[in-house]
């Protein structure tokens, strides 16, 4: 009987990385809630957070990501990305890859159209490509759900396994989860050489990186090392590897039987009149696709957003949110601040915001309250879409505002004693005022922040009595003149 091939000491090596890495940023968001920073070792959101406002943190990780890629081309998506490490595990026993060709001609124009329209401040299509972005939501809606639909069947007390997810961000993720599982299985990591914004922006760094993997003249085209190349990068017919697509996974080196492929430093070569000729073609169909994101996105802007007027009820924005316009175009929906959320109160947006900000959060005070002593989406998000605020700063930060409306209050129809919403109001805002035989609320509006804890109370059906209406400009208010958190109480427990 024959004795497996034993693993090179590299592939080991980059296995256990990859491990680690998924581990960590499982465990971030799962296993141990509270340590959600960990993404920021993510080259795309870091990116983004560097375009809201500097963090030493994103540039370090932008930076030592760009410099990694120009020594050893796309490591990074080998062993950081967690979307590139799942899709690796998909690829279990999927014995043979092929060819993929370059795909200049989608991966470009699909980077620089979703830049376009990125620039122009419509993140729907980022949100749907980031491979971080999709992770979280994948995590959450389909591996956590998961979870607790076995611990539920049962029985098992495994604590919070399940983050509640609203439909729209539940069909999503499973979306997103079945296409990639079927396009892996297809043609290994062609997301990653096509569609990924991420991929595209390190192929174009991988172009010029000093260390690559090279086939030599000793080169048989047996074709093993196609046969293995998940990334399909490697053409035997013509003795070449596209470097830029390649994620040195290094699978190829220890299969080739005559040492043809070299990984060190090559010379370029010479660009031909031919090659010149490609790269000019591909400059225009990138610049041409950039115009016509930023022309989408300038129109998707004006017809697909939601505007958000003071008077009328509108959907609360996370805190550090400050205004739509702001939050819309800098949020990628991954999640993240869902997942933290310790108030179970932020959800995906289905329509709440319009086409424009499907799926990013907001506040559903059906199913939970901002709790008044955390800040931990604001802690967590990797993008600068939430501004950063201590948590005394938050503690007067208005990201609502509470409306009561008389005739669907309880005490006010059956002269009920009730006072649910003022006892649990955080900061004094609400205050019960004598009504005939009982009191009803009154709400202070230079006290009140919107963190939907009368209206979580309130046990008003079908509609609320009291209702948050979201801020259109989030701003500062009166220092509240109490400081203890808001308790939210089981619905069927009230005080009456």
């Amino acid at each position: 009987m024959m004795l497996r091939k034993k693993l090179p000491w590299w592939r080991i090596l980059r296995i256990l990385a990859a491990g680690v890495v998924l581990t960590a940023l499982m465990g971030g968001t799962w296993f141990f809630p509270g340590y959600e920073s960990v993404f920021v070792s993510q080259f795309g959101s870091s990116l983004l957070a560097l375009f809201s406002s500097f963090s030493l943190g994103a540039f370090l990780a932008v930076a030592a990501i760009a410099a990694v890629t120009l020594l050893v081309g796309r490591l990074y998506c080998s062993i950081l990305c967690p979307l590139g490490i799942l899709q690796d595990l998909m690829m279990v026993f999927k014995r043979r890859f092929a060819f993929q060709g370059t795909y200049r001609r989608i991966k470009y124009p699909v980077f620089f159209l979703v830049a376009g329209l990125t620039c122009a401040g419509l993140m729907f299509p980022l949100a749907l490509l980031m491979p971080s972005a999709n992770f979280v939501a994948i995590e959450n809606h389909v591996f956590r759900e998961v979870c607790a639909r076995v611990f539920y069947l049962f029985d098992m007390p495994v604590g919070e396994v399940t983050i509640h997810p609203v439909l729209g961000g539940f069909i999503s993720a499973w979306t997103v989860f079945i296409l990639l599982a079927i396009l892996v299985r297809w043609r290994g990591r062609i997301y990653c050489n096509t569609l990924c914004p991420v991929g595209a922006l390190l192929s174009l760094i991988a172009k010029f990186s000093y260390w690559k993997i090279t086939l030599t003249d000793r080169c048989v085209r047996c074709g093993a090392c196609e046969r293995v190349c998940k990334s399909g990068c490697i053409d035997v017919k013509n003795r070449r590897v596209v470097n830029e697509n390649c994620v040195m996974c290094l699978n190829c080196i220890d299969k080739c039987k005559f040492s043809a492929l070299k990984f060190g430093h090559e010379k370029p070569v010479p660009e031909n009149r031919e090659t010149q000729s490609e790269a000019r073609r591909d400059f225009l169909i990138a610049g041409g696709a950039l115009l016509a994101g930023l022309a989408a996105g300038k129109a998707a802007h004006a017809l697909g957003g939601r505007k958000i007027p003071a008077h009328d009820y509108a959907p609360a924005m996370p805190p550090g949110a400050v205004s739509y316009d702001r939050f819309a175009s800098r949020c990628v929906a991954c999640g993240l601040c869902i997942a933290a959320c310790k108030g179970h109160v932020l959800a995906h947006a289905t329509d709440q915001y319009g086409l424009r900000g499907f799926l990013q959060p907001y506040m559903r005070f059906s199913g939970g309250a901002c709790e008044f002593n955390c800040n931990e989406c604001i802690k967590v998000c990797p993008c600068g879409a939430l501004d950063k605020l201590t948590p005394d700063e938050k503690k007067r930060w208005r990201v609502g505002l509470a409306r009561y409306t008389e005739t669907r209050c309880i005490s006010y129809i059956d002269g009920t004693d009730c006072g649910a919403c003022a006892e649990h109001c955080p900061v004094g805002a609400l205050e019960m005022v004598p009504f005939k035989e009982t009191t009803i609320p009154k709400v202070h509006e230079n006290l009140c922040i919107g963190c939907g804890a009368c209206e979580n109370i309130c046990p008003a059906r079908p509609v609320k009595a009291i209702r948050v209406n979201g801020s259109a400009e989030q701003h500062f208010v009166e220092k509240p003149v109490a400081t203890q958190s808001a308790v939210i109480a089981p619905e069927e427990d009230f005080p009456f």
